[in-house]
C-alpha cells in the first residue's frame, strides 16, 4: 500500500460519527440534520469537526444555504454506505444466527428421507427456520461417527439404541423391519413372516453404507435358528438391491421409511419374532461441545418432539438388544 494511502495508526473514527456525517449529506444542512436525529446543531458540528481532523479532509463545503459534499466527501461516503452496509449485514447475520434463525446446518444420516418421521421433523424445522441452510452427508456409520467428532457433522441420525460412546444421544423413534421381496415369492402372500421362515433365503446387501452392519445382523439373527445365512454382497446402491430383488436374485431387510423406494414388483412383508413385530430404534447424536446454533434449535425440536418416546432399551426382540454396535438393517 503507497505511504499516502496508509490509515493513520490513530485514526479515532467511530461509525456513529460516519452515520451522522452521512444524514448530513442526506438533508444537506448542519440545522436540517441535527433535527432529524435528535442533538443540537453545535454538538453535530463538532462530531462533524472531530471525524474530519481524524480524515485530514474537509467533507463538506459549507455556505448560508446549507452544506455540499468536497470531492473528497463524495468519494468517501461513497465507500463509507458500501462499507456500513456490509457491517450492518453482518451484525444481522450475527444476530440471527445466534438464535438460531440463520446458519448452516449438517445432518448425517444413513437412511431414507422418502417419508417417515425424520422427514416430518425437518419439515417442520425448515417452516420455522427457513433461513437455515442444510447440507446432508450420506454415508457408513463409521463415517458419520467421524464426522460428529471432526465437527464436519453438527447431527447425525444412526439407527440402533443410544451409545454414549459417540456422544451426546437422544432416542427417536422406532421403526418396523420388512423383508423385501419380489411379488411372486413364496412368502410375498404372507401377512408377515419369522426368521425361521428365512432361513433358506439368500439376503441381499450392499457393500456400501450400512451393508457390512446388515449382513452382521443376519449373520447373528440366523445364528439362533441354527443356519448359516446365504448373504451375497454387491457393490452397488439400495436402490439397486431392491432391483435385484425385484429380479428374483434374493430378498433383503428394509425398514418403513424406505417403503417408498421400492420398484414395481417388490412387496415388503413385516417381519416377526415370537408374534411381536421386529423393530430398530432410531437414535440421534452430537458432540455436546457444539454450540451451532441451528444445532441446538434442531436438536431442542427433536427432543420436545421424542421426548415421551420408548426408552432404547428393548428386550431381545429388537435390534437393539444385539450388542454394542447395532447394525442398519437397509442393505
Amino acid at each position: 500500500m503507497p505511504k499516502t494511502l496508509r490509515p493513520k495508526r490513530r485514526l479515532g473514527l467511530d461509525l456513529a460519527s460516519i452515520r451522522l456525517a452521512l444524514t448530513i449529506t442526506e438533508h444537506r444542512s448542519l440545522r436540517r440534520a441535527a433535527l432529524g436525529v435528535g442533538l443540537s446543531e453545535s454538538a453535530l458540528s463538532h462530531r462533524l469537526r472531530t471525524l474530519e481532523e481524524a480524515l485530514t479532509v474537509s467533507l463538506f463545503h459549507r455556505s448560508s444555504e446549507g452544506v455540499e459534499p468536497t470531492q473528497a466527501g463524495l468519494m468517501f461516503f461513497k465507500q463509507a454506505r458500501q462499507a456500513l452496509h456490509i457491517i450492518d449485514l453482518a451484525v444481522a447475520n450475527a444476530a440471527a444466527t445466534s438464535v438460531g434463525k440463520a446458519g448452516r446446518l449438517t445432518l448425517g444420516l444413513y437412511t431414507s428421507l422418502a417419508s417417515g418421521q425424520l422427514r416430518d421433523a425437518l419439515s417442520d424445522y425448515r417452516l420455522a427456520h427457513p433461513d437455515i441452510e442444510f447440507d446432508f452427508v450420506e454415508a457408513a456409520r463409521s463415517e458419520l461417527v467421524e464426522g460428529l467428532s471432526s465437527r464436519s457433522i453438527d447431527i447425525a441420525v444412526l439407527l440402533g439404541p443410544a451409545d454414549l460412546n459417540l456422544g451426546e444421544a437422544l432416542p427417536l423413534w422406532r421403526e418396523q423391519i420388512h423383508v423385501a421381496m419380489a411379488d411372486d415369492h413364496r412368502l410375498a402372500r404372507r401377512p408377515l413372516v419369522s426368521w425361521a421362515d428365512l432361513v433358506h433365503e439368500t439376503f441381499l446387501v450392499s457393500t456400501g453404507g450400512a451393508g457390512p452392519e446388515a449382513a452382521s445382523f443376519l449373520a447373528a439373527r440366523q445364528a439362533e435358528q441354527g443356519q448359516l445365512p446365504r448373504i451375497r454382497s454387491h457393490t452397488v446402491s439400495r436402490e439397486t438391491i431392491f432391483s435385484m430383488v425385484g429380479m428374483g436374485f434374493g430378498v433383503s431387510l428394509t425398514i418403513s421409511s424406505s417403503l417408498d423406494r421400492r420398484p414395481a414388483g417388490v412387496v415388503a412383508v413385516p417381519l416377526m419374532s415370537e408374534r411381536q413385530p421386529v423393530q430398530v430404534p432410531f437414535t440421534a447424536y452430537r458432540d455436546p461441545g457444539n454450540d451451532n446454533p441451528p444445532l441446538r434449535r434442531f436438536w431442542s425440536l427433536l427432543k420436545t418432539r421424542y421426548s415421551s418416546s420408548p426408552s432404547s432399551a428393548t428386550s431381545p426382540r429388537h435390534l437393539s438388544a444385539a450388542p454394542s454396535r447395532t447394525p442398519d438393517p437397509t442393505p
